[in-house]
């Protein structure tokens, strides 16, 4: 598996692959099959492919897409001279889900953040598997922190 930038004729495959990813945060965040919509994330891979302070990589198998790590530079909020780096998606098929490939996804990832000029990187969850996510973010060095989600019901 190679870890790499995508190229604007991956496109149709990446997306494929995220809906992948979406089947499977349906499982837990069932409220995502009614929100989703095929445009904003369009928009969204566009986005992080193509902004200097964004970043898209794909895994690929051969010539087909199996993964993705995705993530965006942050200013801190005490300090706009430090930048932080954050994963906001980190996916792979279940036929390619390893310990061996994820570290090659982070590891991109970490190489792009100190490219930037990156202090550090932070990772989250948004309810899919919270505690594999923790698990495996702290197999490769990661600390906990806290990030918490209330969903605010409109009536």
């Amino acid at each position: 598996m190679i870890v790499r930038k995508m190229q604007p004729q991956e496109f149709d495959a990446t997306i494929i692959c995220f809906q992948y990813y979406r089947d499977e945060a349906i499982k837990s965040v069932p409220r995502i099959a009614e929100e989703y919509d095929d445009n904003s994330v369009i928009e969204t891979i566009r986005h992080y492919a193509s902004h200097y302070d964004h970043c898209w990589f794909n895994a690929y198998e051969g010539g087909r897409v199996v993964g993705f790590i995705a993530g965006y530079a942050t200013e801190t909020p005490w300090n706009k001279s430090i930048i932080d780096s954050n994963v906001a998606f980190i996916y792979l098929l279940d036929s390619h889900k390893n310990m061996d490939n994820f570290r090659s996804l982070l590891s991109k990832f970490e190489e792009w953040s100190r490219m930037i000029g990156a202090r550090a990187i932070t990772a989250g969850d948004i309810g899919i598997n919270p505690e594999r996510t923790k698990t495996l973010y702290e197999h490769f060095g990661f600390t906990p922190g806290v990030w918490m989600n209330k969903e605010l019901i409109n009536e």
